[in-house]
């Protein structure tokens, strides 16, 4: 045996001797006819940390991940068939709403308004001509006669005003203020409403589209706040809850949740991946114990209480954890108080002299 093998070997016998003479010697001695029972000394106790248990408010959170999407979106179609002769708009600019971004062809559309504006005229001379006799002498023309004269006016009309849709049709303008992104088509091609010319991108908000699991539903409600990241920023974002989907989805059990996040700056992009924070605020007080108190084993978990004195090795269900903190859920109570250091050096029953934390 090397000599660093057998000082290991040898400092773990002292401790085990230490620990056997500490349990000893802190346990009363019994009471004979009398006598009283012997205090032990103050020296063999084993010195630990100790924390008092309290009730404590528990702020819980859920993180999941999310989607990022514009606030709106379109891709930019034509409603008619015809030769794109203009575009109006650069790549990725901003528009406001009603800026025109391409223009059709309409020359013959035009044409057609002019001939039915001069038909138009000539049935409104016609009309007046018409309704000028019928006033005078009912003799001089029949009302079957009038009222056909105005149904032709009235027709003529109501194609000029068709057409005048058309007409507006060949303007592709804006719906919203947005930034336009690639244009896919060039002057003079051919455009049907099957071919996307650019898209439109609201990104002035940003959607955050996450799930949450079934047991959280009731805990997120319109207006709660959230935050999330995304990999290419190293910056928390904040964002509300605006929509929650009315029905949880059976294969997944989880709730759909989307929120909504300003994005002045233009740092978020839609389609981003992210992670989300949502807060979860508990109704009622719960118990944190320290994470180092927690002794794990094949069984569970459990914690050293302190007790009279001694050292009680107390099994407890866990809960909620944080950085620093475990809930308890069962095996603890307001006024337990439980032991945070020297644990490994503890076993049930030996004598505690709790200190101050360092």
């Amino acid at each position: 045996m090397s000599r660093r093998r057998l000082v290991t070997a040898l400092v773990a016998i002292a401790v085990a001797i230490a620990c056997t003479r500490a349990i000893k010697s802190c346990s009363s001695s019994p009471a004979g006819s009398g006598s009283a029972a012997v205090k032990p000394p103050q020296d063999t106790a084993l010195q630990a940390e100790t924390y008092a248990v309290v009730a404590t408010p528990i702020h819980d959170s859920v993180a999941t991940v999310g989607t990022l999407a514009a606030n709106e979106a379109i891709s930019v179609v034509s409603e008619l068939s015809r030769r794109l002769v203009s575009i109006a708009v650069a790549e990725g600019t901003d528009v406001e709403k009603g800026d025109l971004l391409f223009k059709l062809d309409d020359a013959d559309l035009e044409a057609k308004l002019a001939e039915l504006e001069v038909q138009r005229q000539l049935s409104a001379r016609t009309e007046e001509r018409q309704r000028s006799l019928l006033a005078y002498d009912k003799k001089a023309l029949s009302q079957q006669a009038y009222d056909q004269a105005l149904a032709e006016l009235h027709g003529l009309e109501a194609q000029m005003d068709s057409l005048r849709v058309t007409l507006a049709k060949t303007e592709i303008r804006a719906p919203f203020r947005a930034r336009v992104g690639l244009r896919r088509v060039s002057e003079g091609a051919w455009i049907t409403p099957d071919i996307v010319m650019t898209t439109l991108q609201d990104t002035s908000r940003i959607k955050v589209d996450f799930s949450i699991p079934e047991r959280h539903a009731g805990a997120v409600a319109i207006g709660t706040r959230f935050t999330f990241r995304v990999a290419s920023r190293g910056e928390d974002f904040e964002g509300r809850v605006i929509a929650i989907e009315p029905v949880i989805d059976a294969p997944t059990r989880s709730l759909t949740v989307r929120g909504l996040a300003d994005n002045a700056k233009g740092a978020l992009i839609p389609g981003a991946f992210a992670s989300v924070t949502v807060p979860i605020e508990r109704p009622l007080a719960g118990i944190l114990v320290p994470a180092q108190a927690i002794v794990p084993s094949v069984a569970g978990y459990s914690v050293y209480a302190l007790r009279d004195g001694r050292a009680a090795l107390q099994e407890v269900e866990t809960g909620l954890r944080t950085r620093d903190s475990v809930e308890i859920v069962r095996g603890l109570s307001v006024g337990d108080t439980v032991i945070t250091s020297n644990l490994l050096r503890l076993r049930p029953g030996v004598c505690v002299e709790p200190v101050a934390a360092r």
